[in-house]
């Protein structure tokens, strides 16, 4: 399949906007070109010339674009219908740079130099990019930037062209494409909602920031001691953990393993490291004032899809809410007469592991709704007829041990995550090799054939092969399928549901946030189940469906993540004891309230 075997396409649209587009902001267009690759004929269009779409957009039309999001975004901003086939060449190009010895970035530019094709010199780009962005255009540069739009579109057209044998190579080839364009057209329609957020509680934290940290470390630090003001002292951390005999990852200089990585597999083990892990992660990774929120309440941020080899998005952990502290996601409020769900896939990763294997003994510990005890009873740590309950110590071991295979975690790191010993660790991996021996053959395959460089697939055809000449970890590849074809279910999910016009506001790794007016909740969540469910079987295949977990929140209620803690009643506290002191201040008043004096309230 070449060129010639898209002669069923009418039209072949290679386009392009030029925008600005403000932090939490939809993008505002200022131009736009596109060229037919059937007819030759372009279309040129001013900010003051967007009125209608000028061009038929349904499945008779091909349109092609690079890192399309914000153009599709363009499409919704001018009220013209989104394209029905469309294919973005920045997944395409983003696979090939992949596992090179040397990193190179999946931009226009590289992807036309890896082809061979001429681009514009890179001042002249600069010049015409600082315009737009800066906003110092008017129409007396409306020649001018749509000269340097069209540049891009022509560089677009031959990537395209040069890139459309290995793109048609196959029927499967060919639909993974067009799905991952699909996907570009929904990850815009979701940027576009947003996600709705409380800005009252948002802003008065973010005005008492720095005295609530401090008093926050206070009174959170009473049950660690690990603090001297607002400096963490590793010492006293490790005097902490041998009182309480909690083993610690150290680096193999000596030192503690201090990463946030490192304190979240911990705290998992210890749950009463929580508080702890969850004040430092605030501490460290939390800037309040960089969530890119709109004028609307919403926090917009670029999703980054395809930001990992696994083809799983990547948004800003500093602007998007769902990369902050857990407790932070109670800053995410619907607005009156609305509802958010937060609807996830119940271990998927294990159910993707065990369909793909063809285990019928995991797939069978999946379909009993708690894989950890199943594994508990198979691997004698439970008697049958056990249940969460009546074992839930058995259950912790067991499911460290199956949460840990998934990450492709050896016996010391298991140990470590279950809170159990080297040798139990051990003997447990060795149960699970025996009693999911399937799987186990599965992994062995996959790892020996990305480590001698071959293709590896998923359903939906993203590819990952190892570059000669690049090292890697074995063990880096186990979880790659698993990881893989969740972001398949995941990116089909969204953009049946988009399409179907519900107002998906994001997708957070296994999941998915949804908002709905009150009166729809029933059949919006029955929906997403059905669709999410839907796209589980189609990765899967015929019978192989993975659980939909769903959470709701209506107004005037908030958004709260189950493993949060209390940090979010004790932060909106101490902003308001701090809003009172502050405000008593200015008037010459004694506040009503408890002050924040002495470190705690």
């Amino acid at each position: 399949m070449e060129m010639h075997s898209l002669n069923h396409f009418r039209h072949i649209w290679v386009f392009d906007w030029e925008y600005v587009s403000d932090p939490g902001e939809p993008p505002e267009p200022v131009c736009m070109v596109a060229i037919d690759l059937v007819t030759g004929r372009r279309k040129r269009r001013w900010r003051n010339e967007l009125q209608h779409c000028p061009f038929e957009t349904d499945s008779a039309s091909l349109f092609v674009c690079f890192s399309g999001t914000g153009d599709i975004g363009c499409f919704l901003a001018c009220g013209w219908p989104v394209p029905a086939r469309i294919v973005d060449l920045y997944p395409e190009i983003r696979q090939l740079f992949y596992d090179r010895a040397a990193y190179t970035s999946a931009s226009l530019i590289n992807a036309a130099t890896e082809h061979g094709i001429p681009t514009m010199e890179s001042a002249d780009k600069d010049a015409a990019r600082d315009l737009i962005i800066q906003r110092r255009f008017t129409d007396s540069d409306r020649d001018y930037l749509l000269d340097y739009c069209e540049a891009d579109v022509v560089v677009t057209a031959g990537l395209f062209q040069s890139m459309c044998p290995s793109l048609t190579a196959s029927a499967e080839c060919w639909n993974g494409v067009l799905q991952r364009g699909r996907y570009t057209a929904a990850t815009a329609r979701m940027e576009a909602t947003g996600v709705p957020m409380d800005v009252v509680s948002l802003e008065l934290v973010r005005k008492h920031w720095d005295a609530i940290k401090l008093h926050l470390i206070s009174e959170v630090d009473q049950s660690y001691g690990v603090y001297s003001g607002a400096t963490f002292k590793a010492a006293a951390f490790d005097d902490y953990l041998s009182a309480h005999g909690i083993p610690w990852p150290r680096l193999d200089s000596g030192p503690l393993a201090l990463d946030d990585a490192t304190f979240r597999q911990m705290a998992r083990a210890y749950p009463q490291l929580a508080e702890l892990r969850e004040l430092r992660h605030a501490l460290g990774e939390m800037r309040l004032s960089s969530y890119t929120v709109g004028r609307d309440g919403r926090n917009r941020v670029f999703l980054n899809p395809y930001g990992s080899v696994t083809g799983r998005n990547q948004p800003s952990n500093n602007r998007f809410i769902f990369g902050s502290a857990r407790w932070m996601r109670s800053f995410i409020k619907p607005p009156p007469g609305r509802a958010v769900i937060y609807a996830d896939w119940s271990n998927q990763e294990m159910a993707i592991n065990a369909a793909l294997s063809g285990d019928a003994a995991l797939w069978q510990a999946y379909e009993t709704g708690d894989p950890y005890i199943a594994f508990a009873i198979e691997c004698g740590l439970a008697p049958p007829g056990a249940t969460k309950e009546s074992h839930g110590a058995a259950r912790g071991r067991a499911k460290g041990i199956v949460l840990g295979v998934g990450y492709g975690m050896g016996a010391e790191s298991l140990a470590l995550s279950a809170g159990i010993g080297r040798d139990e660790a051990r003997e447990l991996l060795a149960r699970h090799r025996d009693t999911y021996r399937q799987f186990w053959q599965f992994v062995a395959n996959v790892q020996d054939a990305g480590s001698l460089g071959e293709e590896l697939l998923t359903r939906f055809h993203w590819t990952r092969r190892i570059k000669p000449g690049v090292l890697i970890n074995r063990r880096s590849l186990q979880n790659w399928p698993a990881q893989a074809n969740g972001a398949e279910m995941m990116r089909l999910a969204c953009s049946r549901l988009t399409e179907l016009g519900v107002a998906v506001c994001c997708p957070v790794h296994d999941a998915l946030l949804v908002e709905c007016d009150i009166a729809d909740i029933d059949t919006t969540t029955a929906l997403v189940r059905q669709e999410m469910g839907d796209a589980s079987e189609l990765v899967l295949g015929a019978g192989k469906r993975v659980r939909v977990d769903v959470d709701v929140v209506a107004y005037p209620d908030r958004y709260r993540d189950k493993n949060a803690g209390d940090m979010w009643a004790k932060v909106m506290r101490l902003a308001r004891v701090q809003e009172e002191r502050t405000a008593a201040s200015a008037s010459g008043d004694q506040p009503q309230s408890e002050t924040l004096s002495g470190g705690s309230v």
